[in-house]
C-alpha cells in the first residue's frame, strides 16, 4: 500500500483522534479522544469532529485554534495511524445537521444525543498541510 493509501484507508476507518489543544493553565498539552469524520472527495486535507459547548476544549481552542492529533489504532492487526501537528481549528456550526447526520451514520453511540444535546455542540474543522503516516514505516504527505 502507497503511503497516500494508507493515510486515506486510516482516516476512513479509524474511529477515534486523540487531540492535543494548548491547556489555559500554561502551556501544558491537554489530550482528549473525539469521534471525527473524514470526506477524502471534499478535502484529503481535512477532519472534523464535534464536542459539548460547555469544555474546557473550546476555551482551550477559542484561546489557541492549533491542535496536533494522532488516529487511534483501527485494531491489534493494523496499527497504522496518522499523526498532525500544529493543525488549524476553525468552528464549523453552520454545518452542524449535515455533519450530525455523517456522524449517526458512523457512530451508532452518536444517536444517543438528543436535539438538546446536539444544540450544545460546537463542529470544528481541523485543517492541516502534512501529515506523518505510520504504516509499513513513516512516510509524510504534504497538501497545499
Amino acid at each position: 500500500m502507497t503511503t497516500k493509501e494508507t493515510y486515506t484507508n486510516v482516516l476512513e476507518n479509524a474511529t477515534n483522534l486523540a487531540v492535543a489543544t494548548e491547556s489555559l493553565a500554561g502551556h501544558t498539552p491537554n489530550v482528549r479522544t473525539v469521534n471525527f469524520l473524514y470526506f477524502p472527495n471534499e478535502s484529503e486535507n481535512t477532519v472534523y469532529f464535534a464536542t459539548s459547548k460547555n469544555t474546557d476544549k473550546v476555551k482551550e481552542l477559542a484561546a489557541n485554534g492549533k491542535i496536533s492529533f494522532t488516529t487511534t489504532p483501527m485494531s491489534p492487526q493494523d496499527a497504522s495511524t496518522v499523526r498532525v501537528t500544529g493543525a488549524d481549528t476553525k468552528m464549523v456550526n453552520d454545518r452542524r445537521s449535515e455533519l450530525f447526520e455523517a456522524m449517526d451514520k458512523k457512530y451508532a453511540s452518536f444517536k444517543m444525543f438528543d436535539q438538546q444535546a446536539r444544540d450544545n455542540m460546537n463542529v470544528y474543522a481541523v485543517t492541516f498541510k502534512e501529515a506523518e503516516v505510520f504504516g509499513h514505516g513513516t512516510d509524510k504527505i504534504s497538501f497545499n
